[in-house]
């Protein structure tokens, strides 16, 4: 604005042919004031008032008000990530100003009628490398990676919600319970004994006695069908003395204090971790639990060169490194740092245990998920599976060999100490340059 260079919290995009940006951004560059726009959540309203002026429009609709005369947007506004992001050309107008777009440095430019710049005049705005710090230390931290995963749906309709609630308080207990190679998991030491102190309440036993803490049996087959599923070895486990309802035969694991008990010993080179939980899903509930393998990983420093090379690309690579992790030959990175760095909008969720990514792509909408090497929205699928990373402030990471495929660049191996991992998004290949080797 006027030659001086300021931070938004969001990124400007093109949607059909349309610039969408960020409304309070769009307002400070036509001149208002934070105080001068305003949002009312319930009626999802955003009115931007001057003096003279007062602008009112509401997402997903493609009218707008100029004091309080109807006009018409030809897109309309969207509310992306808790912002809300309006089309520029209508906006302007409505204030007085011309938009244009400048399509070699891909800028949209407002000012006033006939004095914007010529196109192709512009000179190029280089924004500072937006990298979310991921504190990584020198010796690394565990990845951890899904191993295994199990969930039975209830229906509200059966008339236990008490059972499943029992089952939920037991998922809570059993919840990051961490168990190291040769360990074994024993659910009644870990869930401990069914008392309405610990939350348990009264509920039904297999053969329909009201007892405290009737249905905990739920969680424990749970636990027994991802044991199996992640091969680990079962040293206890007991049928219910009935078929049940919930699950096929000789797939259930009856618990009881003091008696039968589920017990299963890790049998794989690596520490587990195990995540339960229980969540409402239509008009019943899913109880799941799954195996994350812990795996320690070293830290890899990566550089970000955004410059064109010039002579010497190391002159011209950013001051600020990102943080990378190195995993069975391949350099993980952060969807945080990714997303920030090349300034798309990214959404990360966790449901049932599972962590889903979605992020905005050159206008296509991208979905990665926890433990999986699809890709929706894509035509390829991930090298490896994505992964959280425990301890750090970053998440969901996956291989940088993939995300270069997504959302472009080049990523080269670099035979230095450090960094180890260059990052191209200049647009002019390096790959084989002397600098490199």
């Amino acid at each position: 604005m006027n030659n001086k260079l300021y931070k938004m919290d969001a990124a400007p995009f093109v949607e059909r042919g349309r610039i969408f940006i960020p409304v309070r951004y769009l307002a400070r560059a036509l001149g208002v004031s934070d105080k001068g726009v305003t949002w009312h959540a319930k009626a999802q309203t955003v009115e931007i008032a001057t003096a003279d002026k007062k602008i009112r429009f509401m997402v997903n609709k493609n009218v707008f008000y100029l004091n309080d005369q109807q006009r018409q947007m030809d897109a309309a506004p969207l509310m992306i990530n808790s912002r809300v992001f309006a089309p520029c050309r209508p906006l302007a107008e409505a204030f007085g100003y011309a938009a244009g777009w400048d399509e070699e440095t891909k800028a949209v430019l407002v000012g006033p009628p006939g004095r914007l710049p010529a196109a192709g005049s512009l000179p190029p705005v280089k924004a500072p490398a937006a990298v979310k710090p991921c504190r990584i230390p020198a010796n690394g931290l565990p990845a951890e990676r899904l191993a295994a995963y199990r969930k039975i749906y209830f229906s509200n309709h059966t008339g236990e919600k008490a059972n499943v609630y029992n089952a939920g308080i037991a998922a809570g207990y059993v919840s990051g319970t961490s168990l190291a190679p040769g360990g074994e998991f024993s659910f009644n030491r870990v869930v401990g004994k069914r008392t309405t102190q610990k939350g348990f309440i009264a509920g039904k036993d297999i053969w329909n006695h009201t007892v405290i803490g009737g249905g905990v049996c739920r969680m424990s087959t749970v636990l027994f069908q991802v044991a199996r599923a992640g091969g680990l070895t079962v040293t206890e486990r007991h049928p219910h003395a009935r078929p049940v309802h919930y699950t096929p035969p000789g797939t259930d694991a009856t618990v009881s204090w003091g008696r039968e008990d589920l017990r299963f010993k890790n049998n794989r080179p690596l520490p587990l971790v195990i995540y339960a939980g229980i969540a409402g899903r239509g008009d019943g509930r899913d109880l799941w639990a799954g195996l994350w393998e812990q795996k320690p990983l070293k830290r890899v420093v990566t550089a970000i060169l955004i410059d064109k090379p010039g002579l010497n690309l190391w002159q011209n690579v950013e001051k600020t490194h990102f943080d990378a992790t190195l995993d069975s030959g391949y350099t993980f990175v952060s969807l945080d740092q990714m997303a920030g760095l090349y300034r798309f909008s990214c959404e990360l969720e966790e449901y049932e245990g599972i962590m889903t990514a979605s992020v905005k792509i050159n206008n296509r909408l991208i979905k990665i998920k926890e433990g999986s090497r699809t890709i929706e929205g894509a035509d390829f699928a991930l090298s490896e599976t994505p992964f959280r990373l425990a301890g750090s402030d970053c998440r969901f990471w996956l291989p940088l060999r993939d995300w270069v495929r997504l959302a472009g660049g080049e990523a080269v191996w670099v035979g230095r100490p450090a960094p180890v991992v260059l990052l191209n998004l200049s647009g002019v290949p390096v790959a084989g340059r002397p600098e490199l080797k």
